[in-house]
């Protein structure tokens, strides 16, 4: 297991020269040892960097082992830098450790853990989101345009499941200040209006707009969709409200002729 105690990695210190390193140590394949480029002679180069050259599922730092079952509230906790990669893993920068994570999130695998030196901590911290910054812009980030999401009936919708508490909603998205006043019980952000009654999440409403396109999806159809309607309205009994509405009572869903506001229900 990988060991990370006062500005070293399994006993490798930052800062030490590179002349203090005997050749085992320095062609050791499970680590990466970056040195600086300063000095003329090369064997007063000092270290800057030293990582993990394989993958992991655990390691210590200062003594507490960090995995894949309490990595979450370590985060929050730490609240940590945070950066997305090309192919949709996180880089983790913790200042306060002078440690990098380099999470694969879906096959629950830290791809490198790296520890930094001070001398070169503004390599490692120019970027300017924060963890908790990231979980609360979550929403937002998660209706992009032609974004998907998956209805299921008196269930949920997308990330929003039926008779999940107001409480953990705000918190969860930091949304309180956007608590409509005159109803307390209503949740307006982006696109999405919540409803909750008895503190529990009863509706959804979506109101398509030209700079926001969301696909809504139903048993593989889009219902956001003209073609998807028509399919929908093909295997479904429907009631007509008013003259531009559309109920799906057996679903839990309303939807305006034109597609402009989808109302999701739950039973």
């Amino acid at each position: 297991m990988l060991k990370i105690s006062n500005n070293s990695l399994n006993g490798i210190v930052l800062g030490q020269k590179k002349a203090d390193f005997d050749d085992v140590t320095l062609n050791d394949p499970s680590y990466s040892l970056e040195f600086d480029r300063k000095h003329k002679i090369q064997s007063d180069s000092q270290l800057i960097t030293v990582s993990s050259s394989g993958s992991c599922n655990e390691f210590s730092l200062d003594g507490k082992i960090i995995n894949f079952f309490n990595l979450e509230k370590f985060l929050e906790e730490e609240d940590p830098l945070i950066e997305i990669s090309d192919e949709e893993n996180y880089f983790y920068v913790f200042p306060q450790y002078n440690l990098l994570l380099y999470v694969d999130s879906k096959d629950k695998v830290f791809l490198q853990v790296l520890i930094y030196d001070e001398s070169i901590r503004d390599l490692y911290e120019n970027t300017s989101k924060k963890y908790s910054d990231f979980q609360k812009s979550k929403l937002k980030d998660s209706t992009p345009v032609y974004d998907k999401l998956i209805f299921v009936p008196y269930k949920a919708i997308g990330d929003f499941e039926f008779n999940c508490s107001l409480t953990d909603i705000i918190k969860k998205y930091d949304i309180s200040e956007n608590v409509i006043s005159k109803a307390k019980n209503i949740i307006e952000i982006n696109n999405f209006v919540l409803r909750f009654d008895n503190e529990k999440l009863t509706e959804v409403s979506i109101f398509h707009d030209k700079a926001v396109r969301l696909s809504i999806y139903y048993n593989e159809i889009e219902i956001s969709s003209k073609k998807g309607l028509a399919e929908l309205l093909s295997q479904y009994d429907v009631i007509e409200r008013t003259k531009s509405k559309y109920l799906f009572k057996e679903l839990g869903l309303v939807v305006e002729k034109d597609l402009s506001e989808f109302r999701f229900f739950e039973e």
